[in-house]
């Protein structure tokens, strides 16, 4: 079975394979293999809504299976100054990391406690040739945005995750060792399974 990963993002595309581990017989393709230039407008009302029209389009250039995905966070003690579906726009799509960073921690002034707590939301569709197969949409990550980051260079392209505090390991995410980020992905769990199942239910029904 061949899964083409819908998104040219390298933490998006790590992130879709990690769902993926430990599924049989099944060959994983990236969104450059496909000649086509695919832009896909996320417009939707929601993050499952521009995961499904991501893996629909993307499935039209492909004989592939197609997984997309879309995830927002949540910070409600921001209220309307943020957007779970606008994330990027909030906080400049153009910024550098370390500007994306500044420009949060501004917003965020002034709270504290629950305030500060943050929960990214996980949305995946599957699709082929057009048809959407299987959609899922849950709470992926729960943690809090630290007050002061460590001046420290940000990873490239993590910069949430740079100010992500899991108050359980006293670090944010960017800091967590193999075993503790580990932990942390078991959130993501009913995510996995789900798209599992979808899966193997697709390649026994290949084989009758």
């Amino acid at each position: 079975m061949d899964i083409l990963i819908g998104t040219k993002n390298p933490y998006k595309s790590a992130e879709m394979v990690s769902f993926l581990e430990g599924v049989d017989n099944i060959e994983i393709h990236s969104l450059g293999e496909i000649n086509e230039k695919i832009k896909v407008e996320e417009d939707q009302d929601s993050l499952k809504g521009n995961a499904v029209k991501k893996a629909i389009e993307i499935s039209k250039c492909t004989d592939y299976f197609v997984l997309a995905s879309d995830g927002g966070v949540d910070i409600p003690g921001l209220g309307k100054k943020w957007d779970i579906l606008r994330n990027q726009r909030t906080v400049g799509e153009n910024k550098t990391d370390k500007e994306k960073v500044n420009i949060l921690i501004n917003l965020m002034k002034g709270l504290k406690g629950e305030d500060r707590k943050c929960t990214y939301h996980l949305a995946l569709a599957l699709a082929e040739q057009g048809h959407l197969i299987w959609s899922f949409e849950d709470i992926y990550d729960n943690g809090y945005i630290i007050g002061n980051p460590n001046e420290i260079e940000i990873p490239f392209g993590k910069w949430m995750g740079f100010v992500w505090l899991y108050p359980k390991y006293q670090k944010v995410s960017t800091e967590l060792n193999e075993k503790e980020l580990s932990e942390v992905r078991k959130q993501g769990n009913r995510i996995k399974e789900s798209l599992q199942q979808c899966i193997n239910e697709i390649q026994k029904s290949t084989l009758r």
